[in-house]
């Protein structure tokens, strides 16, 4: 037991636990009352706060922007001399899946459902005009504002852990040159931001967890003819908690790389079988269609805070989304910096807001349009049900419509089983790395140790299943959905601190010119000393 926390930080663990039994205990006594509580932050957030949220995607887009076609895209994580870690498809996959997890399989197939009989833009429910945006706005959603939101924070990261050679991945050390001295302030912050940081991973493995299972649990219920019980519930996180114990105990290469990869495989493949045996050219058109609602509507979509007609929409769905993408920024950023030595600005602004969009896109394009056109022209009726079966529900009836349909229902619940484990396996080798002290920067925590943070994992998901089972007509993803909303208002306290040290540091070395190094050779004269570069 001593080996196994050799490294760690101790105070970190105690505080992961104390959050847990925080979080646990009123679940568990008081289930009403947390939903209540829940509930009332949550409507606060997405309505009072909806205009600041909707500006953060705004400003991490034009951020962007800036990296892809400035000489700030040239900054390389690691210096001038610093090679890649991974393999540029192996790279990809990783920083793809990690954040992914199963909600693009899950929402690529279902949030049209939604769309259509709850509509933005004060649109009539049913009509043709619903069933366009239905299409277009889930690719919004997941689309390049929604990756600015991880790849701010990863390049920020990134460049004070590589390039300013801190060595420790977490947040309070990272920001050293703002929270690093001895005042009390100081003091509390740091204990306050690394609390953040752990409680953030916490809610994103609820997310992953809390909406990947329930489906899984469904369509194991179909193919092995047995009820959807709590118990089934259960036993599905059980066997998946142990799948990405064993794959977070491999290196990453070996763990996360492998799996990765052939999940990207398994999912182009079946992707193509959706896209051949559904309506293609209804499907193909109506992607093309749907990406030109996105450029078109893009701006009016990025500020729309619904202020007067007051749908519900925007709270409901871009706000929830956005404070998602907050909450979880951290997560997804530190492992995108874990990733990323040797990759400049600019190329990991193509892999996480191009490339990752793209694959988004193929995802609704094709699952959503397919069940779209099974809706349209074979007369199932899935946004009729939804709201009475969920996604759960829906998802099967799909799957069932597709021909050899338990073949079908097999190879999506081992996309999604790979997709929550990928996620997981980021998480839990993540979060041993930020809870570990004296780690080399290419060195990995012990695997006792990250085996301990995957079982510590199964604790907030499985009280997700106890409120359920306990709050007769809970609605878990609205439950879900408000929980991961409402830790997005710590996760800025950290994030400001972040931007802030981020910023002080690239700029002294701006001015003392020391940024000359981290750019490659041919391109260094555009930061040479002298030059107007503020």
């Amino acid at each position: 037991m001593i080996y196994i926390f050799k490294n760690a930080n101790k105070t970190l663990i105690a505080i992961a636990i104390i959050v847990l039994v925080a979080v646990i205990i009123p679940i568990i006594l008081i289930p009403n009352t947390v939903i209540t509580v829940i509930n009332t932050l949550y409507n606060f957030i997405t309505s009072d706060m909806a205009w600041f949220f909707l500006l953060i995607g705004v400003a991490y887009t034009i951020i962007t922007i800036l990296f892809l076609t400035t000489k700030w895209g040239d900054i390389k994580l690691g210096g001038r001399s610093a090679k890649p870690h991974y393999k540029t498809f192996t790279w990809i996959t990783m920083n793809l899946c990690s954040a992914l997890a199963a909600g693009i399989l899950i929402f690529g197939m279902c949030e049209w459902m939604y769309y259509v009989n709850g509509t933005p833009f004060n649109i009539e429910p049913g009509s043709i005009e619903a069933y366009e945006y239905a299409s277009a706005y889930g690719m919004f959603h997941w689309g390049f504002s929604a990756w600015a939101f991880y790849l701010i924070p990863g390049v920020a990261i990134g460049y004070l852990y590589w390039n300013k050679k801190i060595g420790d991945l977490r947040i309070s050390a990272l920001c050293s040159n703002v929270v690093g001295g001895n005042a009390a302030w100081q003091k509390v912050l740091r204990i306050v931001i690394d609390a953040i940081i752990v409680f953030c991973y916490f809610m994103a493995i609820m997310t992953t967890v809390g909406i990947g299972t329930p489906v899984l649990g469904e369509l194991a219920s179909s193919i092995l003819g047995i009820p959807n019980s709590f118990g089934l519930k259960i036993g599905v996180i059980l066997v998946f908690c142990l799948f990405f114990t064993l794959s977070t105990s491999k290196s990453i290469a070996k763990g996360m790389g492998k799996i990765s990869d052939f999940n990207v495989i398994l999912a182009i493949i079946f992707f193509a079988f959706v896209l051949i045996v559904g309506d293609t050219s209804f499907i193909l058109n109506n992607i093309v269609m749907a990406i030109g609602t996105n450029i078109r509507e893009f701006v009016r979509m990025s500020f729309n805070t619904d202020a007067i007609a007051q749908t519900g929409f925007i709270q409901s769905w871009t706000i929830f989304y956005w404070a998602w993408y907050v909450a979880i920024s951290f997560m997804c950023g530190i492992w995108i910096a874990r990733t990323s030595y040797g990759r400049t600005f600019k190329e990991i602004a193509i892999a996480n807001c191009f490339w990752a969009p793209l694959a988004c896109w193929i995802t609704f394009g094709i699952l959503g349009n397919y069940g779209l056109g099974q809706e349209l022209f074979h007369g199932l009726n899935l946004s009729g049900v939804i709201n009475d079966i969920g996604n759960n529900g829906v998802t099967l009836m799909v799957l069932e419509t597709m021909p050899l349909p338990k073949l079908a229902i097999i190879v999506f619940m081992v996309l999604i089983f790979f997709n929550l484990a990928t996620t997981a396996t980021g998480n839990g080798t993540a979060l041993s790395m930020y809870t570990s002290i004296g780690l080399k920067p290419d060195e990995e925590p012990n695997p006792l140790y990250k085996t301990f943070w995957c079982v510590l994992f199964l604790i907030i998901p499985v009280g997700i299943l106890i409120l359920e089972h306990n709050v007769e007509g809970l609605n878990v993803l609205n439950t879900i959905q408000s929980l991961i909303t409402i830790s997005a208002l710590p996760v800025l306290i950290a994030l400001v601190v972040l931007f802030w040290a981020f910023i002080k540091a690239i700029k002294k070395d701006i001015q003392s010119g020391e940024i000359v190094n981290a750019v490659d050779e041919n391109k260094a004269f555009n930061w040479a000393k002298g030059k107007d570069v503020e």
